[in-house]
């Protein structure tokens, strides 16, 4: 769900006691916990009004791609939301939890058994894409990708998912399905100079 909802488990677990709200563990929850931490991490909004805007701005089924919130009385200073990006940005953290996230079972957690070593190497059926957080980089991928029919792996097809580098920004470990074979893609921090020198 952290995954999901690109926040901590610390975070999910404190805002879920604050609101006293059950935690549904359905893309659809993920949805709503997401934009949740959006409002509230992102924007400053406190936790109990970014939890009201998240209930009028997903309870509709037939709302529009872009709402405009009045967050003063006279209506001058308003909060626009993009639901197609979010919806977009919130389908690729979905199935980036979906292909990264490891299901916690209740207890210790067992003992690793010890493997027999291959005695052949096996190719893998996803392939790894790393690229580095410089947005001429995003962007040219993002292209590239848009071109391969990019799409969150493991979802259902025909939610909103816009290819492009916001969204390797938004979610930087993303598991795709395209016309290539599947891809992840991990976006990685620009080494920094001062760094290189100090070694």
């Amino acid at each position: 769900m952290a995954i999901a909802t690109r926040s901590s488990r610390t975070w999910l677990n404190n805002a879920r006691r604050i609101l006293g709200r059950r935690m549904h563990r359905t893309p659809s929850g993920a949805r709503w916990w997401g934009m949740v931490r959006m409002l509230n991490h992102e924007l400053g909004l406190p936790l109990k009004s970014a939890a009201r805007v998240a209930d009028l701005v997903m309870g509709s089924p037939t709302a529009p791609h872009r709402v405009r919130l009045a967050a003063t009385l006279d209506g001058a200073i308003a909060l626009r939301i993009d639901l197609e990006r979010f919806h977009s940005t919130s389908n690729a953290a979905v199935a980036a939890a979906f292909a990264f996230g490891q299901p916690r079972g209740r207890g210790r957690p067992s003992k690793p058994r010890r493997r027999r070593p291959l005695l052949i190497d096996v190719f893998p059926n996803v392939w790894e894409i790393r690229v580095e957080r410089d947005p001429a980089k995003l962007e040219r991928l993002g292209q590239q990708l848009r071109e391969w029919n990019a799409y969150p792996r493991g979802i259902e097809q025909g939610l909103p998912f816009i290819m492009d580098a916001a969204t390797l920004r938004a979610v930087p470990r993303l598991a795709l399905s395209t016309t290539k074979g599947d891809i992840d893609v991990l976006v990685v921090d620009v080494p920094d100079a001062n760094d290189s020198l100090s070694a």
